[in-house]
């Protein structure tokens, strides 16, 4: 989706003396980047530079995924786009390596882009991707430093992360290691919506509050990300500082996809996965409207009601936030799942979708199958 409405903006900060943060604006496939070459080791802006020459050069190709992202917003065009920002960040970082070679360099990798009315991110590193919606910032990356994984896993508090010799210390980046893991996060995205995409500079010496405020202030995306800037030279500027802000200008219905979110979060299917997982598992599922006619008859999927009814074989019904046809996705012999008000709105977990999910995140597909299984034990599904 071409980008209409996007600046970006670098600033080398108040205590540093060359800037090692690259970015990337591709407005007319809606893809923006920020790459931060690792302070303290040699060539780290030629690290970050590289990772976003790499993703230039990618640009043909990228374009035509991105195109059959917008034609049909299915799961199985946006895994395609998944597997492209993959494949691209592993080769971002051979090819820092292959052009260092050898010295210490590394760099952060973000990338956001928007296609057929979704927001994908692939994040490695520390740089950040947040979303404004409504007044309200919410981060949509996590940190791969090691304080930030001690955190997730209730080692620490945030106060102890805050303090802690490792917060900047990451565990994977672009040049360090041939193979990477990206995060990729894909989730609807609502008209209005303003995604930010920075590096540390800015999220360091600034709060998330603040931000919140200067975004809600300027609506002007070139005066906010001034703000921005100048905010976190205000503070010190003691890192290089980038901010991208693009804006979402057609998507789906704001407080709709909230509660949608909101839904899935809280669905018991998921109860024993991180808040990560969770949002990791949502790239994996699609959303699907029901008439009376045209039951829940795919006996290779479940799915979560977002709204209307549904009728279980056994008679009993199902609203929205609960989960219907466990029992045929598990090979069950059963009849289907009947619409009972319309139109019934949910999202769909494939057999094909969660095959992909146990190759590319098997920890997740082996906890999302034994909670499956411990509900339908329990007569709960």
């Amino acid at each position: 989706m071409k980008l209409d409405d996007v600046t970006g903006y670098s600033d080398v900060g108040r205590q540093r003396d060359h800037n090692e943060d690259a970015f990337l604006v591709m407005a007319d496939i809606g893809l923006v980047a920020v790459a931060d070459g690792m302070g303290g080791l040699e060539h780290g802006e030629v690290a970050s530079s590289t990772a976003i020459e790499v993703l230039k050069q990618a640009e043909k190709a990228l374009r035509g995924v991105i195109a059959a992202v917008d034609r049909e917003p299915g799961r199985g065009a946006r895994s395609q786009l998944s597997h492209a920002m993959r494949w691209l960040t592993d080769l971002g970082s051979q090819t820092i390596m292959q052009i260092t070679r050898g010295s210490s360099s590394g760099t952060t990798l973000v990338v956001g882009c928007v296609a057929g009315g979704h927001l994908l991110i692939a994040n490695t590193g520390d740089s950040r991707a947040y979303l404004f919606r409504q007044g309200k910032l919410r981060a949509l990356t996590d940190d791969h430093t090691v304080a930030a994984a001690h955190m997730r896993a209730g080692r620490i508090t945030k106060e102890e992360h805050d303090a802690s010799p490792y917060q900047h210390m990451l565990y994977q980046a672009l040049g360090t290691q041939s193979e990477l893991d990206p995060d990729i996060f894909d989730e609807p995205a609502a008209a209005g919506d303003v995604l930010l995409v920075c590096s540390d500079g800015l999220t360091g010496p600034v709060s998330e509050d603040n931000i919140a405020r200067i975004l809600t202030e300027h609506t002007n995306l070139d005066r906010a990300a001034a703000a921005l800037i100048q905010a976190a030279n205000d503070n010190g500027g003691p890192d290089n500082i980038t901010v991208v802000l693009t804006r979402i200008t057609t998507g789906g219905d704001p407080v709709a996809l909230d509660e949608e979110r909101r839904l899935f979060l809280g669905c018991p299917l998921l109860s024993t996965l991180s808040d990560t997982e969770r949002r990791q598992l949502r790239h994996y599922v699609d959303r699907e409207t029901f008439e009376a006619e045209a039951p829940f008859n795919n006996p290779e999927a479940f799915y979560l009601l977002l709204s209307g009814k549904a009728r279980r074989p056994d008679g009993r019904e199902a609203g929205p936030g609960d989960v219907v046809g466990l029992r045929r996705f598990a090979g069950a012999e059963e009849a289907a799942v009947e619409v009972a008000s319309e139109p019934c709105v949910a999202l769909r977990l494939s057999l094909g979708a969660y095959d992909t999910l146990e190759r590319q995140r098997p920890t997740i597909a082996a906890r999302v199958m034994r909670q499956l299984l411990s509900l339908l034990a329990r007569g709960q599904a």
